[in-house]
């Protein structure tokens, strides 16, 4: 018996890619999946894979970035499968572009899929969840939230999704309610993006990372065998698992009853300047 059997998920931007390895591997576990993507071709080409192998799907299009349709994809689910036990934030976008080359229609257009998509299917399906005091919510952040050249709104907007993911824990504590998060890694469409991107000069991190290593976290995450995990941003690239640490304050704290500006330079040239920390993904 799979880790899901009898469970019925959302999977949004479930179309290709990652997101098509999520609902792949769900359904292949017992879920019963509603396939999301902004694309009825995509969305069709995976639920007909599922079908295929022997696992139930419906295709659900719809822009995760208007609330009226966020509500009605969460509904499908209730109406084809009568139930609603996970939601996978998977929809986004993927730009990149030097700050001052950005175009802010495409800044604003992310934000919109990446972050208010995320909140408003979140908030829809919160609402059955802790009704039922049951549920899992899978949000899909990104290793690029920690700082990325040329990768600010696509950063900024992940992290705002990890900012959710630790506030809407924290709002769940004590129900039969959980709230994780995933950063994956693989190539694909935004790989292919970023690669373009840098040309010949690309670090080709991403190269022979099948999008299907990432999916058996976000099963785990959506099923009851993760009781007890809540709030976590889980990393995956490649073979490697993690957690990701969380904002932290570094301690020691210095202390002044009056900081002046004077006080605060002093303080960055006798401690905090050789105390700052690495950009980028650092490891504790």
């Amino acid at each position: 018996m799979g880790l899901l059997e009898g469970k019925s998920v959302v999977i949004t931007g479930a179309g290709r890619g990652i997101g098509a390895a999520y609902a792949k591997l769900a359904a292949e576990h017992g879920a019963s999946v509603v396939v999301n993507a902004i694309d009825g071709d995509t969305a069709n080409e995976t639920t007909q894979a599922i079908v295929a192998a022997g696992g139930r799907a419906v295709a659900h299009v719809a822009d995760v970035s208007q609330w009226d349709q966020a509500g009605e994809l969460i509904e499908r689910a209730l109406v084809e499968f009568g139930r609603l036990d996970g939601l996978v934030n998977n929809a986004a976008l993927f730009i990149m572009a030097r700050p001052h080359e950005q175009d802010p229609e495409e800044f604003r257009r992310l934000i919109e899929v990446n972050v208010i998509g995320t909140a408003f299917c979140g908030i829809h399906a919160l609402k059955h969840f802790v009704a039922q005091d049951s549920g899992s919510l899978v949000n899909i952040s990104s290793g690029a939230s920690w700082g990325s050249p040329a990768q600010g709104a696509y950063g900024a907007s992940k992290g705002a999704v990890s900012s959710l993911t630790y506030s809407w824990a924290r709002d769940v504590e004590g129900t039969g309610v959980r709230i994780n998060a995933v950063a994956p890694n693989a190539m694909t469409r935004m790989a292919e993006i970023f690669e373009a991107f840098y040309g010949d000069s690309a670090p080709g991190q991403n190269v022979g990372k099948d999008p299907m290593l990432n999916a058996p976290a976000v099963v785990f995450l959506l099923s009851d065998r993760s009781v007890g995990i809540n709030g976590q941003v889980v990393r995956i690239d490649g073979e490697e698992m993690t957690l990701m640490t969380h904002p932290a304050v570094q301690e020691p704290a210095l202390y002044s009853p009056n900081w002046t500006p004077e006080s605060v330079a002093e303080a960055f040239d006798e401690t905090l300047t050789a105390r700052q920390l690495p950009l980028g993904i650092s490891r504790v």
